[in-house]
């Protein structure tokens, strides 16, 4: 026994798997070198497996596996004379992401999220079946404003609060709190969805598209064609949510009370809160018209520097709550979709994948839903939309289906990552109260994952076919 528990020890140790991961990159790479026909291919092949290793087990940062991915791609000669290897630093997308940031920084500094929480919960708070509706509901809401990380983080410790106000004994361990926390995770992961102010692999499956097709997609566009999933899973989590948990009394009338009673405290809309408000819709109309002709990022900047010049929020707010580690990810995604076209791994990992479930494009759609919806499960939903999103463009080129379908698919499918409590950061801070166990979210996440395969193929398609898109 003990011999085991120092193995799993070492497994788990940062240094060793770092270690690990790097010694299985160099044999790749010195086989390639000595036995290979050509290298390159295989280059490609290890660079993957080291961003691949690196976001999946995370033994450093996602700051430094991304410095690394540059730098052995630089090494390895991967990079054309034409293509510099800081591409993702110098991309409108990374500042867009970073105006973005800064503006739900706006709204976590100034309260104005807690407000409109609070606001909805008292709403919805007449029975436990409609307090689970409400915070899937106003979780996916509010998550289409901001990262949804940012929502749970900011709804936890509002939902531990109410729990003390039913008056009943042992809340915590009850069907009515696991499930709502349950609806706070995946609400506020189907709700990111539909903009791209709910997650980086939104606006990351953009520039893939970009940087492969020419084309783009607008914050529109985006909009429309991901909502009408977005709205039916949220019906969908409630459902299941509420058919799964057998749900006790509880004092709802005294919540709503208590509810009422810390909107009272907050007392009237304040500047600040107002402010917050005003700059949400002005980045809103302005990404909607003309962020197509000035650039998505230009307006992101323009609105953070205005949200700065007015103290909305100060630098000390940007630097402790920004998620640096999220933007260099970023990063390191689109260096990764620069690599693989070049060295040819995208066009031999297409070609097996036609050899094995042949060349119907729904069956190739479904297949990449569902490797999305399942690795996500292990790995940052941005990471897996930047391998497969790479894959599954040339993969529908010479199947007459348009390079923008696998986009929605892969980006959409990413976020429902159900199953396990490390699959999305809001699952993560819902886990981490400590009131949930990972059986909690088997059940529920297994149903919904499947369900929202489906969805994908059915109303997603349906949808796109209806505006154009294939």
């Amino acid at each position: 026994m003990v011999k085991v528990s120092s193995a799993t020890r070492l497994l788990r140790n940062d240094k060793f798997q770092t270690i690990l991961g790097l010694a299985v990159f160099t044999l790749i790479v010195l086989l390639s070198t000595l036995y290979a026909a050509d290298p390159k291919l295989y280059y490609g092949v290890a660079v993957v497996f080291l961003a691949v290793y690196m976001w999946l087990l995370t033994p450093i940062s996602f700051i430094f596996s991304t410095f690394l991915i540059i730098s052995v791609s630089v090494l390895l000669g991967i990079f054309p004379d034409d293509v510099t290897p800081f591409e993702g630093f110098s991309s409108g997308t990374l500042f867009f992401l970073m105006g973005a940031f800064i503006l739900a920084i706006a709204f976590e500094v100034q309260d104005l999220h807690k407000r409109v929480a609070l606001t909805f919960l008292e709403f919805f708070g007449s029975s436990p079946r409609r307090f689970i509706m409400g915070v899937t509901g106003v979780g996916g809401l509010l998550s289409m404003l901001m990262p949804e990380h940012g929502i749970a983080a900011i709804f936890i410790p509002i939902l531990l609060g109410i729990y003390q106000f039913s008056k009943r004994e042992n809340i915590l361990e009850s069907n009515f709190a696991k499930s709502t926390l349950l609806a706070l995770s995946y609400g506020t992961s189907v709700g990111s969805i539909a903009t791209f102010l709910g997650g980086a692999r939104n606006i990351l499956a953009v520039e893939i598209f970009t940087r492969h097709t020419g084309e783009t997609i607008s914050f529109v566009e985006w909009f429309v064609a991901s909502i009408p999933v977005s709205l039916v899973m949220m019906f969908l989590v409630y459902f299941v949510l509420e058919k799964i948990f057998h749900l006790e009394e509880v004092d709802m009338e005294n919540i709503r009370r208590n509810i009422k009673r810390e909107l009272e405290e907050m007392g009237d809309l304040t500047w600040g809160e107002g402010k917050a408000a005003l700059f949400l819709l002005v980045g809103f109309i302005t990404w909607a018209t003309i962020g197509q002709i000035i650039g998505m990022g230009v307006v992101a900047v323009m609105l953070a520097f205005a949200i700065g010049a007015t103290k909305t929020v100060t630098w000390d707010d940007v630097e402790s709550r920004m998620p640096w580690g999220t933007l260099f990810l970023y990063v390191g995604a689109v260096t990764l979709s620069l690599v693989l076209p070049e060295t040819g791994v995208l066009e031999v990992i297409a070609t097996s994948l036609m050899g094995v479930v042949g060349e119907n494009p729904f069956l190739i759609l479904g297949l990449f839903a569902t490797l999305a919806v399942f690795i996500s499960g292990v790995m940052s939903n941005a990471a897996v939309t930047a391998i497969l999103l790479p894959v599954a463009i040339p993969s529908m080129e010479p199947l007459g289906m348009p390079t923008i379908v696998p986009v929605f698919t892969i980006a959409l499918a990413s976020a429902f990552a159900f199953i396990t409590p490390i699959g999305t950061p809001s699952a993560m801070l819902v886990y981490g109260t400590g009131h949930l166990n990972p059986k909690d979210f088997f059940k529920p996440g297994l149903i919904l994952s499947v369900v929202g395969i489906l969805v994908f193929l059915t109303v997603g398609l349906g949808w796109w076919k209806l505006l154009g898109y294939w």
